[in-house]
């Protein structure tokens, strides 16, 4: 962490990240020409693919996990049902793909901002700032990843745990003062808690207030590690 972390997240090749249900999955750009169209076959089902995953994250997040369909999923799709399960079992196995796809890209962005800040501190800060700032940006993929999922069944709870789990990494790295590391039951404690702050706005409809969180959540996270006067410093940082 040697250089000035970005204050945003487009700077971070965000071009680059497309979490799923940010795109409509019927845009022109990614039709499939009916007949002949001279694609080969692992392209069309790559298109395929991406469009069910947006579809299945755009759906779930208007009308709720447990009300969403196959059949609703592959109208807003635009593909057949029998397209549907050529790559996915279940709604359960499209809902497991879009999470573990866009909470991977969401933790390589926020890696990418740790990663660039001077100190643990400041990484700390710049990594929760993307997490805010992209899920505020993302309503769909946050609505179905944080409050939808609650619904699903085991094996997305599970991968729902681990991604959480990778939060622990960036309470890893000292920062330097030789305090010793903090117990992984507190860093634990503390991503529940930042998790619970964040459910309790994208399940109010309230995902755009997100970034508002950034000082009181960023205080949370460095108060069990650098006491409360260090801590007290990014109350007012905006």
């Amino acid at each position: 962490m040697a250089t000035e972390p970005s204050p945003e997240w487009p700077d971070l090749a965000i071009a680059d990240f497309v979490l799923p249900g940010s795109r409509s999955a019927r845009d022109a750009s990614r039709a499939i020409k009916p007949g002949r169209h001279g694609l080969p076959p692992e392209m069309v089902a790559s298109i395929q693919r991406g469009r069910l995953i947006d579809a299945f994250i755009l759906v779930t997040a208007e009308d709720g996990f447990p009300q969403v369909t196959i059949s609703r999923v592959t109208d807003a799709a635009g593909v057949t049902k029998k397209a549907f399960y050529v790559h996915f079992a279940s709604l359960d196995d499209c809902f497991l793909a879009a999470y573990e796809y866009g909470s991977a890209m969401l933790m390589a962005l926020m890696s990418q901002a740790y990663n660039a800040a001077p100190t643990w501190s400041d990484g700390i800060r710049a990594g929760l700032r993307i997490l805010l700032k992209v899920l505020a940006s993302e309503t769909p993929f946050a609505k179905a990843s944080v409050v939808e999922i609650n619904a699903a069944g085991p094996r997305v709870r599970e991968a729902r745990s681990r991604y959480l789990q990778g939060f622990r990494a960036f309470f890893a790295q000292s920062d330097g003062t030789g305090r010793p590391t903090i117990p992984v039951t507190v860093v634990d404690a503390v991503v529940g808690g930042i998790y619970s702050a964040i459910y309790i706005r994208v399940e109010a409809g309230r995902t755009d207030e997100l970034l508002d969180l950034l000082p009181s959540l960023t205080y949370f996270a460095l108060l069990p590690i650098l006491g409360r006067e260090e801590a007290e410093q990014h109350l007012s940082v905006v």
